[in-house]
């Protein structure tokens, strides 16, 4: 073998050797490796270090419920000249501006107003007549008045009397009668001479001075007759307007006895009530043509000019000016059986970072709205602005207050776990579990309130017990979990480590 062989040899040795110990140290890197790893993050110390253990303790938790919506005037109205009877005359006068702070019954505009002042006044003296007229009914009669008609009773039963006995009449009759005689008498003579003037013994003129006397005496008769029966007639008229004048007397006198007349007086108020109707429809129309603000308030809108004909919402006005405004806030499904009217608020916005608002629930309104498959009710807040800082459509932050549970077992919010479908936590045990290979174990419990940072345990857990925060859901699911409820949470903070490697076992972190 040359030199040359040998160190060839020599070399091809030397790069196997180089290999495999190449290879030896990388399997001692691999394996060195692996016991440090394991060491470093699998040993018993560092695993415990990937989660928190919290001590089970007494305290206050206070449960709100959270939304977010925006500043509204309690009161809002639109005003126009709708009810004017001529509603399509122009604007005479506009004593307002826009932004313009009013009291209730304070003008705002007019119209023309001289045919409805008319009308109020002729209803005014309507009135007035009607109710002289019910208080002329209503009235009684006075003790003078009372005698005057017993008088009028008296005087027209004599009348009556004289009547029944008029000497006109009785003259008639004996006048009658007298020349029913004398023309009784006539006849006789008449026979007597006509007898005696046949035989001779009288002369022609003693006959014919019977004949005419007996005529004479006739047409005397026939005149008392007609006389007698026209006295007759008028005494007979007379009696019948003196009976009826009696007859009149007496029943006015007894209806001043009775007192007033029940269908009149009734006719009389029906008078009255239809002249206030027709006094309140004068005032009305009146009324109608000047606008007046019902409210205190503030000028919002103004719609048109003097000279125009208005329209339907010529004025509009608020009470954004008082010290009492409202929010109207959309609660969730989930949250709206824990709102009730009464409950407490308090209200934030970024207009005024530094204050906090107050107010209280008004009205909770029992239908709800579905939006975008999302069901909500709306809630009705007061909101107090005393300062006057707030205005309309400002965006508050708003929390409503339900309650405080005080001194009641609360864990760390991060604590709260579900699995297979049961509130619960992860109860520290201390040693590892045979079983799950982990040193804690599921403990399921019953809630009550719910805050940002802690929960309220009614059942399943005691006070000093041990529960786990897990790294992996400490920072993430916990915030997830109070963004659902609270519109986000601070996270645990300073939990490092190992990200997933502790499991729930099939479960997670709770989100109600």
């Amino acid at each position: 073998m040359t030199e040359a062989d040998k160190k060839r040899t020599f070399f091809s040795k030397g790069r196997s050797s180089n290999k495999r110990w190449m290879v030896l140290g990388l399997a001692v890197v691999l394996i060195g490796g692996g016991v440090y790893g394991y060491q470093t993050f699998m040993t018993p110390k560092r695993a415990q270090a990937a989660f928190q253990v919290d001590t089970v303790k007494s305290g206050d938790v206070s449960e709100t419920v959270l939304a977010s919506s925006t500043v509204q005037a309690s009161k809002r109205t639109s005003l126009s000249f709708a009810d004017a009877e001529d509603a399509k005359d122009a604007i005479s006068s506009i004593k307002v501006g826009v932004g313009d702070q009013v009291k209730a019954g304070q003008v705002l505009a007019t119209m023309d107003d001289s045919v409805a002042q008319i009308q109020v006044t002729n209803s005014q003296a309507n009135l007035l007549s009607a109710q002289a007229k019910l208080d002329e009914a209503q009235k009684r009669k006075t003790t003078a008045e009372m005698k005057t008609l017993q008088a009028n009773v008296n005087q027209t039963k004599t009348d009556l009397e004289l009547a029944k006995q008029s000497i006109d009449s009785q003259k008639a009759i004996n006048d009658e009668a007298k020349a029913k005689a004398s023309l009784a008498n006539a006849q006789k003579t008449y026979a007597s001479q006509k007898a005696l003037y046949e035989a001779g013994a009288i002369s022609k003129t003693e006959y014919d001075t019977a004949q005419t006397d007996l005529d004479q005496a006739q047409r005397d008769y026939n005149t008392a007759v007609l006389t007698a029966g026209q006295t007759k007639g008028q005494s007979t008229s007379k009696v019948e307007q003196a009976q009826a004048a009696y007859d009149t007397a007496v029943e006015a006198l007894n209806e001043a006895h009775e007192g007033p007349d029940a269908s009149t007086v009734l006719s009389a108020k029906a008078a009255v009530e239809q002249a206030k109707a027709q006094l309140q429809q004068a005032q009305k129309a009146l009324h109608a043509v000047t606008l007046k603000a019902p409210m205190d308030g503030v000028i919002v809108q103004l719609n048109g000019n003097a000279g125009e004909i208005p329209g339907s919402d010529f004025i509009i006005m608020d009470n954004s000016n008082s010290g009492a405004l409202e929010v109207l806030a959309q609660i969730s499904q989930s949250d709206i059986g824990k709102v009730k009217e009464g409950l407490n608020v308090s209200f934030t916005t970024s207009s005024y970072t530094d204050k906090i608002f107050t107010g209280t629930v008004k009205l909770v309104y029992p239908e709800a709205k579905t939006d975008s498959g999302v069901t909500s009710y709306d809630v009705l807040l007061s909101v107090s602005n005393k300062e006057g800082l707030l205005k309309i459509g400002m965006t508050m932050n708003v929390t409503i207050e339900i309650g405080t549970h005080q001194n009641v077992l609360v864990v760390p919010a991060q604590a709260l776990q579900t699995q297979n479908g049961k509130d619960g936590v992860y109860l520290y045990a201390g040693s590892t579990d045979n079983n799950s290979g982990r040193p804690y174990r599921f403990q399921p419990v019953k809630i009550g309130y719910f805050a940002s940072d802690k929960v309220e345990i009614t059942e399943g857990l005691k006070e000093g017990d041990k529960v786990v925060l897990l790294a992996n859901t400490a920072t993430t699911s916990s915030s997830s979990q109070n963004s659902n409820r609270m519109g986000g949470m601070p996270g645990l903070g300073g939990m490092g480590g190992m990200g997933g490697g502790f499991s729930g076992g099939g479960g997670g972190m709770r989100g109600r």
